[in-house]
């Protein structure tokens, strides 16, 4: 992204230098190098500002503005919901799932509340649930040997029982960690400090 900068105010923005120009070629178009032509045409790259990750915040572009002189791509970084919430209706009643009832509408039957109410997940509730499939994909692997030993009691390789205890502790570990996270922040540095073990 590139901005002419006159005065001390974006004059226009564009996604190439061409299009700053409207494809037309401008004065000065005889300089020898692009940087040359950049800064004789007042023409600047376009910064970003802060854009945090998106697993873990809604991130809104804002306008391009000047900052210290450099134009720059502002944006609004939203935390997403930590935790779950009941969802509510605009006056503030708790919702719930609709299931068909036959008898309702004096027998015509029609869609009322159930007792479940309905919930808008936070990341902690994703994340375990991220956390306990990627252990379930490991221990899938080897499942096969746990159930030759409950059904024949075929022992379990000592190397595949250690492997299998190291998952279920990091799983473990990794739930307590999302649970006992006090903001987004402290979230994302849980999820990527995962450390799961390797079969040997």
């Amino acid at each position: 992204m590139f901005a002419i900068v006159e005065d001390g105010a974006i004059v226009r923005t564009a996604s190439t230098v061409q299009k700053l120009f409207n494809y037309s070629v401008p004065d000065g178009a005889g300089i020898a190098t692009m940087s040359e032509f950049m800064s004789q045409m007042n023409v600047k790259d376009v910064v970003n500002g802060e854009m945090k990750d998106g697993r873990y915040y809604y991130v809104t572009a804002e306008d391009i503005a000047l900052v210290d002189g450099v134009p720059t791509q502002a944006y609004t970084n939203t935390a997403k919901r930590l935790a779950d919430e009941d969802s509510k209706d605009d006056d503030g009643n708790q919702l719930y799932v609709q299931v068909w009832d036959a008898d309702a509408n004096d027998g015509d039957g029609g869609y009322v509340n159930s007792s479940e109410k309905i919930i808008k997940r936070g990341l902690k509730t994703n994340m375990t649930e991220q956390v306990k499939t990627v252990a379930n994909s490991l221990l899938a692997k080897t499942d096969w040997m746990v159930i030759r030993k409950a059904e024949r009691d075929v022992a379990i390789p000592s190397a595949t029982a250690t492997y299998r205890a190291a998952v279920l502790t990091e799983c473990a570990r990794l739930e307590t960690a999302i649970t006992n996270a006090a903001d987004v922040d402290a979230l994302a540095v849980v999820m990527a400090a995962q450390d799961w073990p390797r079969e040997d």
